[in-house]
């Protein structure tokens, strides 16, 4: 019994190290896609997406940065959110055909998760972020 209790013990210690202790998990399939995260700016530009990606960012809070984005899809939608302080916002949603360019604003925290979900499968689409 102390055997069986002491192989499941280290089984669940090592499942957890090799899974990963992040908030968000991505979990997508895609065709020629390139994605590209660094602390400033994050990007995605695909032929075809669906799932979930996450990406990381760390605006400076005290030289109050924001982050600009940009997002293009032909076919399908994705619906973008973000969380900097714990609570998971709707950042944008985006359709077929559709364009969007804005800014988002007044982070507390210094590490913004962005959760990109595909509603259906997407195509030929291009997103960025970056912290000004």
């Amino acid at each position: 019994m102390k055997k069986i209790t002491v192989f499941l013990l280290v089984l669940f210690t090592i499942t957890s190290v090799l899974t990963g202790c992040g908030k968000y998990i991505s979990s997508w399939n895609a065709f020629c896609m390139v994605q590209t995260n660094t602390s400033k700016k994050a990007s995605m530009s695909f032929s075809t997406f669906e799932g979930t990606m996450v990406m990381t960012l760390k605006p400076d809070k005290e030289k109050n940065e924001n982050i600009a984005y940009t997002a293009k899809l032909e076919k399908g939608s994705a619906t973008v959110y973000y969380d900097h302080n714990g609570t998971k916002t709707e950042l944008f949603s985006i359709k077929a055909g559709g364009e969007i360019s804005s800014v988002v604003e007044n982070f507390e925290n210094e590490k913004v998760y962005l959760i990109i979900e595909s509603n259906e499968k997407c195509e030929e689409g291009k997103l960025t972020f970056e912290v000004e």
